[in-house]
């Protein structure tokens, strides 16, 4: 008995069905298993075009899928192929992915030739996801994609990305992408060869030479919650060259990066980087809503990056006039939270108009707080401060020390002035005064440079040059109300000395940290105290008396009588007081005869304000001096 037709037709269908699951190979179980784990990753629309075996290979072909979110990223891979793996799970495998490209509606666009990656172990799909970035290699797709495969090294020769920026077009050719050690997300190491940058697509364009980072951790920019983590071990960029907006070539030996860490927040760091893409034109405009989310993100961003070290070695450019600058080093250290250790600069030389040219071997702030200032851009980011009410003194950076060494300055070639040593410490801020600040300058030196200095110069023995150094030290004391001029003392080298303290009273709290807004209340108000100045003569008095008896061919001892006379004659006249009289008039005779040392003390009679001072001075400088008890001697 022979089948019947129906049974005939039921074997066949049957038969077609086995041949075709027996012909699907490792490429289709790869697609299959693919698509299935692309459905648990942040990504949409995945689909896959032909699924073959080539020589122990799968090919993939004609991948597309896009990342998720509010600004969705499309992408397209041309050709994929895996050895040495089966299913979505690989395991020491090799993957080739060919012509990547990726785009967003706002034109962002990244390109890749190629892509290897050897030693995969982990999600195939993963590996596919992870390009769904803005920009591959610089920053994760998303932490469920970057963690799910691990690489022993993943290569490119070539990553363009097109950046949308204030209405133009950025585009950046990296060269040689590297990775050695990919593990769930952190990078042991990136290297890049090198980076051609064409900021608007014209003719500047601006060079890097290597670039290499050290345990970067791509999931940080993309993570959301969490703990404070590492972001990264160290990074380098060498041999930076260009032009600037005005045309001006530049070049850059070194920029150095620190370890960065991160504190976690609400929002991605690659989120808050699209709301800081458009920061300039954001803060330049008039659109207000978008004015504050740039300023909140950058705040954001200012907040929770903490940095060891950001430096820059052998800068050198020119202004827009052509005149030339450089920069041995900038380094910015300690940066968290508003706060930074210290700004450091050195190896400074400037061109500026009129043939001059100053250079400043260190120049370094340190301490500096700008926590306030933070605080006042999240108030301004979420509508609680408008621009134009006067900004809080708590939103002024607070410094404490600042440094300069070694400045000079040249005209024409010739030296116009110099300074050794310039330094400033601080104490804690009452509003924006410093409860302690202590100048000291070292090292200062004027020359004299044309025939009417010298000869102005030359009756106290100068010649060539002024020499001389300085230092201040001033304390608020709030318990006792006092403002203190502890220390005062310039030496001018073959002059003489001047040293000093002075004491001004009735300085209220409330009144200092109300300044500037309360300067009229605090003259009222401050009394003033005991002053002390002392005169140590180091050549200038001598020098004056040798050069004025020989200018007019007298003794200088005759000279000496004469300017004793004179000056008895002329306190008398002004000054009313017969016994203060009898004391300059003695003090000064003392010390023309032996000039060593003079030394002036004011006490107030009674509480004295500044205000009343101020008073009596409009009408004579002499009728102040009958508010204080003065006593004046000589060499003691």
């Amino acid at each position: 008995m022979f089948p019947s037709v129906a049974s005939l037709r039921l074997s066949a269908g049957l038969l077609l069905v086995l041949n075709t699951a027996a012909m699907a190979g490792p490429a289709d179980d790869l697609k299959a298993a693919a698509l299935q784990a692309l459905g648990a990753l942040p990504v949409s629309g995945a689909a896959f075009g032909d699924a073959r075996d080539e020589g122990g290979a799968q090919v993939l072909t004609n991948i597309t899928f896009a990342s998720t979110g509010d600004r969705p990223l499309g992408v397209k891979i041309a050709r994929a192929t895996i050895t040495g793996g089966t299913g979505d799970a690989l395991s020491g495998a090799r993957i080739k992915l060919e012509d990547l490209e990726g785009t967003t509606p706002d034109g962002q666009v990244y390109r890749l030739p190629t892509a290897e990656l050897n030693g995969v172990r982990g999600s195939f799909a993963a590996v596919l996801a992870s390009f769904a970035s803005r920009e591959p290699f610089l920053s994760g797709a998303s932490e469920q994609a970057a963690t799910k495969f691990s690489a022993d090294t993943i290569a490119a020769p070539t990553l363009t990305i097109v950046r949308r920026h204030q209405g133009t077009a950025e585009e950046t050719t990296y060269n040689t992408l590297a990775v050695n050690g990919y593990a769930q997300g952190k990078m042991a190491e990136l290297t890049i060869a090198s980076a051609v940058l064409n900021p608007d697509k014209g003719d500047r364009k601006v060079e890097f030479g290597t670039m290499r980072f050290v345990g970067y951790d791509l999931t940080a920019g993309v993570r959301t919650g969490g703990n404070t983590a590492e972001v990264l071990e160290s990074a380098s960029l060498s041999q930076l060259r260009g032009t600037n907006p005005a045309g001006r070539p530049f070049t850059i030996e070194r920029i150095a990066i620190g370890k960065v860490a991160m504190r976690p927040g609400e929002r991605s760091l690659v989120a808050l980087s699209q709301d800081l893409t458009g920061f300039e034109a954001a803060t330049s405009g008039t659109d207000e809503p978008a004015r504050r989310r740039a300023f909140g993100a950058l705040v954001e961003v200012l907040s929770r990056l903490d940095f060891s070290l950001v430096e820059m070695t052998n800068f050198r450019g020119a202004d827009d006039g052509g005149r030339g600058f450089e920069m041995q080093r900038f380094a910015i250290a300690g940066i968290t939270q508003g706060k930074i250790g210290s700004i450091e600069m050195a190896g400074i030389a400037a061109e500026q108009p009129n043939q001059q040219k100053t250079t400043i071997g260190r120049f370094m702030i340190e301490g500096i707080d700008a926590t306030g200032l933070l605080a006042l851009g999240k108030d301004f980011a979420e509508g609680r401060y408008n621009p134009s009410a006067t900004p809080p003194l708590t939103a002024y950076p607070d410094v404490r020390r600042l440094l300069a060494e070694n400045i000079a300055v040249v005209t024409a070639g010739r030296p116009a002035g110099s300074l050794q040593k310039l330094e400033v410490d601080a104490g804690p801020r009452v509003g924006l005064v410093p409860t302690r600040l202590r100048l000291r300058a070292t090292g200062f030196e004027a020359p004299v440079t044309d025939a009417r200095q010298r000869a102005q110069l030359a009756p106290i023995g100068i010649e060539d040059k002024i020499t001389f150094s300085a230092e201040i030290d001033i304390e608020y004391a709030e318990a006792a109300r006092e403002l203190r001029l502890q220390r005062l003392n310039i030496d001018a080298e073959d002059i003489g000395t001047l040293t000093g303290n002075l004491t001004i009273g009735g300085i209220d709290r409330a009144a200092v940290e109300g300044l500037p807004g309360t300067a009229a209340l605090l003259g009222l108000s401050a009394k003033a105290g005991p002053l002390t100045l002392t005169y140590k003569e180091n050549g200038a008095v001598g020098a004056f008396l040798s050069h004025t008896a020989e200018q007019a061919g007298v003794e200088e001892d005759a000279l000496t009588e004469q300017i004793k006379a004179q000056i008895a004659a002329s306190v008398a006249q002004f000054i009313t007081d017969k016994l203060l009289v009898a004391q300059i008039s003695s003090a000064a005779n003392t010390f023309l005869d032996d000039p060593k040392s003079l030394t002036v003390t004011a006490t107030p009679k009674s509480d004295t304000p500044l205000a009343a001072l101020a008073v009596a001075a409009r009408g004579s400088p002499l009728a102040v001096l009958s508010l204080f008890t003065i006593t004046i001697d000589a060499n003691k």
